[in-house]
Formats: C-alpha cells, sequence, structure tokens
C-alpha cells in the first residue's frame, strides 16, 4: 500500500515536471514567418533581359581618338604661323623706327638749342651778320699778310686774326662760343688741362706785353717831357 502510494506521488511529480517543460518550449515551424499564401495571388513573372557584349568603339576614351588634319586645316596652320611672324617683325620693326626718331629729334634739339645759345641776347646791339663778314675779311687779310711765311705762320695767322677780329666785333657772341668750346673740352680732361695751361701762357704773355706797353709808354712819355723841357731851356735861353 505504502509501495503504490510512492509511485503516484513519483508518476505525479514526474508528469507535472514534463507539463511544465512543455509548456516553455514554444514550436517552430517551416512555414512560419512567410505568411499565409493566397490562392488568388498571381504568379511572378520574370523578364528576360539580354545582355551585350561591348564592343572596341565604346569602350575607347574620345581622348584617345586622333583625328588626321585635312589640307584646310594644314593650311590654316600655316597662315596663322605666317601672319604671326609677321605680326612680331612688323612691331619690331616699328619699335626700332620709333627709337630712330625719337634720337634724332633728341639732336635736333640740342643742335638748335646750341645755335640759339650762342647768338647775343636781343637786348644787345650787337649784330651778327655784318660781325661774321667783318671776321671772315680779316681771317682772309691775315692769310694774305702770311702768305710769304713758314707754313706754321701761314697756318695760325689766320686763325689768330680771326679770333681777334671775333673779340672785336662780336664779343658776346664770341664769349658764347668759347663758352661752349669750354664744355666740350671738359669732356676730354688732357685737353682741358692742356687748354688751361695755354689759356694761362696767353694771359701771362698779354700781362707781360701791356705791363711791357706800359712800361715803354711811361719811358717815351718821360724822355718826351725831358726833351720838351731841354728844348723849352733852349729856347728860353736863345
Amino acid at each position: 500500500m505504502a509501495f503504490r502510494l510512492s509511485s503516484q506521488r513519483t508518476a505525479i511529480i514526474t508528469l507535472t515536471t514534463i507539463g511544465a517543460i512543455a509548456s516553455t518550449i514554444t514550436p517552430v515551424f517551416a512555414d512560419e514567418g512567410r505568411g499565409k499564401k493566397s490562392i488568388y495571388d498571381t504568379p511572378p513573372t520574370y523578364s528576360h533581359t539580354t545582355t551585350t557584349t561591348p564592343t572596341f568603339a565604346d569602350t575607347k576614351s574620345p581622348s584617345l581618338i586622333t583625328t588626321t588634319p585635312t589640307p584646310t586645316d594644314r593650311l590654316a596652320a600655316e597662315i596663322r604661323k605666317a601672319r604671326l611672324f609677321l605680326h612680331a617683325h612688323t612691331v619690331l620693326l616699328q619699335k626700332h623706327i620709333d627709337l630712330a626718331f625719337s634720337k634724332y629729334l633728341s639732336y635736333e634739339h640740342s643742335i638748335t638749342s646750341t645755335i640759339s645759345s650762342l647768338a647775343p641776347p636781343k637786348s644787345s646791339e650787337e649784330k651778327v651778320v655784318p660781325g661774321i663778314l667783318y671776321v671772315a675779311v680779316s681771317a682772309m687779310a691775315g692769310s694774305i699778310v702770311a702768305r710769304n711765311r713758314m707754313f706754321p705762320i701761314r697756318a695760325l695767322t689766320p686763325v689768330f686774326v680771326g679770333i681777334g677780329a671775333g673779340w672785336y666785333f662780336l664779343p658776346k657772341t664770341t664769349r658764347n662760343v668759347a663758352d661752349l668750346v669750354w664744355e666740350w673740352e671738359k669732356m676730354v680732361p688732357e685737353v682741358a688741362e692742356k687748354h688751361l695751361l695755354v689759356r694761362r701762357g696767353i694771359e701771362e704773355a698779354a700781362e707781360t706785353s701791356g705791363k711791357a706797353v706800359r712800361d715803354g709808354r711811361r719811358v717815351v712819355n718821360e724822355n718826351v717831357s725831358r726833351g720838351r723841357s731841354i728844348v723849352e731851356g733852349w729856347v728860353k735861353k736863345g
């Protein structure tokens, strides 16, 4: 009796345990998640696509395509080169012409300004035209006077006579010419030094000559005065 009760208890516990385990397990079906299919659904349609094999012309890049220039294109390119060459040389020639013309204008302005600076001022009474004629006649007279002398004298006499006549007839113009020559000589230091030496020698010679002339005049005046006094004494005694 006791064995039967224990067997029944064991069976009850076993069934209870199996029921608890079975209640916790969820059955998984193969069709779960697909949903129930309707018998009225239309069957899926399949589209047949054709694959085309790319050709060489389709895969080739446009940058790799080379075209042969036509004769017209080559002629246009040569004409363009010739036009650019002609334009460049024309511009270069124009620049050279402009530069040469600018130099010519500067030289012309320098010459005209130099010549105008040699003329005497308008306020002076010095006349250039008759003065130049007088200087030329004086130079020719000097050459005539020294025609029978030695060659250095024949060459230098007209020059010195002309310079002296210029200082006498055209003093201001001659001064302007001398200043211009001095400006040119200063560009060459050696020539300027020689000029200064010659000028200093001429000034010293002129000063010595002037002193000698003054001394001679004084001696002559003294002798004349002495002679006059002697003559007057003779007249008084006479």
